[in-house]
């Protein structure tokens, strides 16, 4: 209380960046064993800010048609050229990003989201086919892995962990609300 008070008062956005942002960022990034995190409100505003701040009108994102709406309503706030594939479907994933690679004006960019578990039906995303085919036609990888961080994979670090493909994950978005909270 005599270091920090009741709390900010608002979120980091407007009172700013404090060294508990920074050491829990650095915490999630070794965990994950990715380079970096950025921590949002929730995953829902994360996902909201992914697309935007990275693609612009030249580029192509590659969406499961089963993603969680979050996911389309961050894809809807971009201005790239969307593209939507058969949930788990690897053979209308690669038709889409055949398309975004040989369309009149091919797609500078390619990204493939999904989530890492589709949380009505419990399912799992094949991601190492998905990372496969984001390799073969050099695309980044995106994956919304909320309903598995903290007890999927050998050391609870998500889908990607489970599917033995966590170095080829770009992106990974999630919150300490479902999986990690208990909430699953």
């Amino acid at each position: 209380m005599d270091e920090r008070g009741f709390g900010m008062a608002s979120v980091r956005f407007i009172c700013g960046t404090q060294d508990l942002h920074l050491a829990l960022e650095a915490r999630v990034s070794k965990f994950l064993g990715t380079e970096d995190t950025i921590l949002f409100s929730s995953c829902f505003d994360a996902n909201g800010g992914v697309f935007e701040s990275l693609l612009g009108a030249e580029d192509a994102v590659i969406s499961d048609a089963l993603n969680h709406a979050s996911i389309i309503d961050g894809i809807r706030l971009c201005k790239a050229q969307r593209f939507r594939y058969a949930n788990r479907d690897m053979a209308d994933l690669e038709a889409k990003l055949i398309e975004a690679t040989t369309q009149a004006i091919p797609a500078r960019r390619k990204i493939i989201v999904t989530d890492g578990v589709f949380s009505m039906d419990g399912y799992l995303a094949p991601l190492e086919a998905i990372c496969n085919l984001a390799e073969k036609y050099d695309a980044l990888v995106m994956v919304d892995d909320s309903h598995a961080v903290g007890f999927m994979g050998a050391t609870g670090a998500g889908t990607p962990e489970h599917a033995g493909v966590s170095h080829r994950v770009d992106i990974y978005t999630g919150t300490f609300g479902k999986a990690l909270g208990g909430a699953s």
